[in-house]
């Protein structure tokens, strides 16, 4: 997925604010990203940029800026970069906040819990911090299809 146009603003910006020209952005920031590469150009607009590569960017731009860039709390980027299963996580929870408003499952976490320990890691655990990324991966299938089999609409599916 390339980058959207909100995130190519955003990343100019925050290059701009850390002091960064246009040709180091390009030179040493993106060269170093596979994706950035779209046949001779190094570019950010690049279609196989994702948005780990725009967090993981933006961790080296905040390092450039001091630790702190723009409007974001102090390390936010590199906390991003750091968590690579963050997205999976709000997946799961826009999903179950949707069953949950829809009544096919139990409200205030209660059901996505229980959902956890009976379905994913057969009692291990019902924390959804604590699933690695199969497990991230065995809840966000299991949510998406039960959401679609009872026609719950959905943010992520």
């Amino acid at each position: 997925m390339a980058w959207t146009d909100k995130q190519k603003q955003l990343a100019v910006r925050a290059c701009r604010a850390a002091g960064i020209s246009e040709a180091q952005r390009v030179d040493l920031i993106l060269r170093n990203f596979r994706h950035a590469h779209a046949g001779d150009k190094i570019t950010s607009t690049a279609p196989k940029l994702t948005n780990r590569d725009y967090a993981e960017f933006l961790a080296v731009v905040e390092r450039f800026a001091g630790g702190k860039l723009l409007h974001f709390t102090d390390g936010y980027w590199q906390k991003e970069a750091a968590d690579a299963l963050a997205r999976m996580r709000y997946r799961a929870r826009g999903i179950a906040a949707s069953l949950e408003e829809s009544g096919k499952l139990a409200p205030n976490g209660v059901g996505l819990a229980g959902w956890i320990r009976k379905r994913v890691t057969a009692g291990e655990t019902d924390k959804i911090d604590d699933l690695d990324y199969h497990g991230l991966l065995a809840l966000n299938l299991g949510l998406a299809a039960y959401a679609a089999k009872n026609a719950v609409a959905t943010l992520a599916t």
